[in-house]
C-alpha cells in the first residue's frame, strides 16, 4: 500500500478509538550495541520520551509502562513473554505497544554485545493476546556522516508482515527505509525520527484540530518532520511502515484535549517550523504544525519559543502553567529579521541573500554639467563578518551647451559595508569601488563625434535601513566618491589636449531592499 493511502486514513470517516484501559507500553533504549559499534547518545532519553509522552498523553498507567534500558536480548525477551502473559484471555479491547531504540543489522537487534532476532521480535509482538499490536523501532543498518544507528555494513534492513490474514490489528513502523541510517542529532538531543514522533504526540500532529492524534496522524507528522531534519545532513531518512489493521478505523494514541491537569499547552499562531527551548537552552521541540492554531502539550515551564517565518523570526518567553494555555497570538514577541541574526553571528543560516532597486543622482563631473540622475540594480549577501554585494548603475545628464550634449554612465561596483544594528534602524558604513564606461552623444548641426572612455571610482558610504514587512527595507545611502577618468578640452569641435585626472564629487539614493 502506498504512503499516500495509508495517509488518507486519517482522512477517511469512520470511528476512532482511545486506546483501551488495558494497553501495555513497552519501551527499550539501548546506547551499546556490539564492542565494534560506536555507542550512541540519545537512545536512552528517546526510550523514557516514548514513555512519558504515553503516561501523560495516552493515559497509559505508570504500572503497565515496562522500561528497559541498556538490558540485554534475554532481558527484553523476558520482559515481552511476561507483558504477553498479563493481558487477559477476554475479548475486551487491549492494546501492545513496543518501541525499540538502539543498534540493529538486516537480521537482529544489537544489545550490549546480545542479539534479539527481528524475527523473534515480531513473532513475540505479533502473537501477543492484544487485540491492538503496534511495534515502533528507531535503528538501521549502516554508517554515515552523523553517528547514526547501526555502524556497521550489513544487507538492508526491512521489516514486513508476513501472514498478514493472522495479524489482526498490527502495524509495525520503523524510522527509515531500507539502506537509509536513523541519524541522531546532538543540536534536537535525539533521534530524528522519534524527536517529531513524541512532538506528533504531543499535539503537533493533530491534522483534523480535534485534540486526539491518531496512528496515521503520528504516521505523517513523524515521516514528514523526519524527512525535513535529514534534508540538512548528507543522506535523507524515510520513515517506513506494514500494517493489517482488518478495518478497525483509527486508532488514538494521545489526547491533548483532556491532558490539560498533567501538562501545559502551548497554541501555536502559524503553520510553520517553531523551536521550543528549555531553560537551559537546549531544544525541546521542532515542530512544523500542519495547520493554524495547534496545541502543543508540554511539561510545565518556563520555555523560549521562536516562530520561524519567512524573512523573520518571532521569539517569545512564555511560561506554562499545569492545566493551563498560553496562545503565541496574544503573547508579546520580539521580531529579528534573518539578516541581522546572521550579522550578529547567530542562527543556523551562514548568509543572507538580498535585491535592491535604488534611485538617485550625483554631482557633476564634467564643468558645466548638473546633476546626473541614476538607477541603481543591487545584489547583496550579509555574513557574519560584513556585507558584500555587487551593483549595476546607469546614470544619464543632459547638458544645454553651444553644443547640446548628453552624458551616458554604465557602471559595475564592488560594495563592502558593517551595519550596526539599532533597535529601530540599521546603520551602515563601508566603501565602494567601481569601473564605469562613459558616453558623451553630441546633438545639433556639425556636432562633434560621439566619445567614450573608461573611468575608475572609489567612495566612501553611509547607509541607513528601516525594516518595513516580510524582508522589505526602505534604504537611504550616500557619500563622497573620487572619479578618475581622462577628460579632453575641444575648441570648434575638435579634441585640442587630453589628460587623466580625478574629481571629487558626491552621490545619493533611496529605494527598497528586499532580503531573500
Amino acid at each position: 500500500m502506498s504512503r499516500l493511502a495509508w495517509l488518507a486514513l486519517a482522512l477517511l470517516p469512520g470511528a476512532a478509538a482511545a486506546l483501551p484501559a488495558e494497553t501495555r507500553v513497552v519501551v527499550i533504549g539501548n546506547n551499546h550495541g556490539d564492542p565494534t559499534e560506536l555507542s550512541l547518545r540519545y537512545a536512552l532519553d528517546d526510550a523514557r520520551q516514548i514513555a512519558e509522552v504515553m503516561r501523560s498523553l495516552g493515559g497509559v498507567p505508570s504500572h503497565q509502562i515496562a522500561a528497559l534500558f541498556d538490558e540485554d536480548a534475554a532481558a527484553v525477551r523476558h520482559a515481552l513473554l511476561a507483558t504477553n502473559a498479563s493481558f487477559s484471555r477476554s475479548e475486551a479491547p487491549s492494546a501492545l505497544i513496543v518501541y525499540y531504540s538502539g543498534h540493529a543489522d538486516a537480521d537482529t537487534l544489537h544489545m550490549g554485545g546480545s542479539r534479539l532476532p527481528f524475527e523473534e521480535l515480531r513473532a513475540l509482538v505479533e502473537g501477543s493476546p492484544a487485540r491492538m499490536r503496534l511495534l515502533i523501532v528507531d535503528a538501521c543498518r549502516s554508517g554515515g556522516v552523523s553517528r547514526v544507528k547501526g555502524v556497521r555494513a550489513a544487507p538492508d534492513f526491512h521489516l514486513d508482515v508476513v501472514g498478514q490474514g493472522a495479524a489482526e490489528g498490527l502495524a509495525i513502523i520503523t524510522s527509515s527505509a531500507a539502506s537509509e541510517s536513523s541519524q541522531e542529532s546532538d543540536r534536537l538531543g535525539g533521534s530524528f525520527f522519534t524527536h517529531h514522533w513524541v512532538n506528533g504526540l504531543r499535539g503537533a500532529a493533530d491534522l483534523d484540530a480535534d485534540g486526539h492524534v491518531t496512528l496515521a496522524e503520528a504516521y505523517r507528522y513523524a515521516y514528514d518532520g523526519t524527512l525535513r531534519s535529514s534534508g540538512q545532513t548528507l543522506a535523507l531518512q524515510h520513515a517506513t511502515y506494514a500494517w493489517d489493521l482488518k478495518g478497525r478505523g483509527e486508532l488514538i494514541l494521545t489526547r491533548t484535549d483532556t491532558a490539560a491537569p498533567r501538562t501545559g499547552r502551548l497554541k501555536l499562531r502559524t503553520p510553520t517550523v517553531h523551536l521550543v527551548y528549555g531553560g537551559g537552552g537546549d531544544i525541546v521541540a521542532e515542530v512544523a504544525p500542519p495547520r493554524e492554531g495547534a496545541v502543543l502539550s508540554l511539561p510545565p515551564r518556563a520555555y523560549r519559543v521562536q516562530e520561524r517565518l519567512p524573512h523573520a523570526y518571532r521569539e517569545y518567553a512564555v511560561e506554562l502553567a499545569p492545566g493551563g494555555l498560553v496562545d503565541l497570538a496574544a503573547a508579546p514577541a520580539r521580531t529579528v529579521a534573518y539578516d541581522r541574526l546572521v550579522r550578529q553571528r547567530g542562527g543556523t543560516s551562514a548568509v543572507v541573500h538580498g535585491l535592491g532597486l535604488l534611485a538617485g543622482s550625483r554631482g557633476a563631473l564634467v564643468p558645466g554639467e548638473g546633476l546626473a540622475p541614476h538607477l541603481v540594480l543591487a545584489y547583496g549577501a550579509d555574513t557574519p563578518w560584513f556585507s558584500a554585494g555587487l551593483r549595476l548603475r546607469g546614470a544619464v545628464a543632459s547638458v544645454p551647451a553651444e553644443v547640446p550634449r548628453r552624458h551616458e554612465e554604465y557602471g559595475l561596483g564592488l560594495l563592502a559595508q558593517r551595519f550596526i544594528d539599532l533597535s529601530w534602524s540599521s546603520l551602515a558604513f563601508g566603501v565602494l569601488v567601481e569601473g564605469a564606461w562613459h558616453r558623451q552623444v553630441f546633438t545639433g548641426a556639425d556636432a562633434p563625434p560621439t566619445r567614450g572612455a573608461f573611468a575608475g571610482g572609489f567612495g566612501a558610504l553611509l547607509a541607513l535601513e528601516r525594516a518595513l514587512v516580510d524582508g522589505l527595507s526602505l534604504r537611504l545611502e550616500g557619500g563622497p566618491t573620487a572619479t578618475v577618468l581622462r577628460t579632453s578640452e575641444v575648441e570648434r569641435g575638435r579634441a585640442i589636449a587630453s589628460e587623466a585626472g580625478s574629481v571629487v564629487t558626491w552621490w545619493a539614493s533611496g529605494g527598497l531592499q528586499w532580503r531573500l
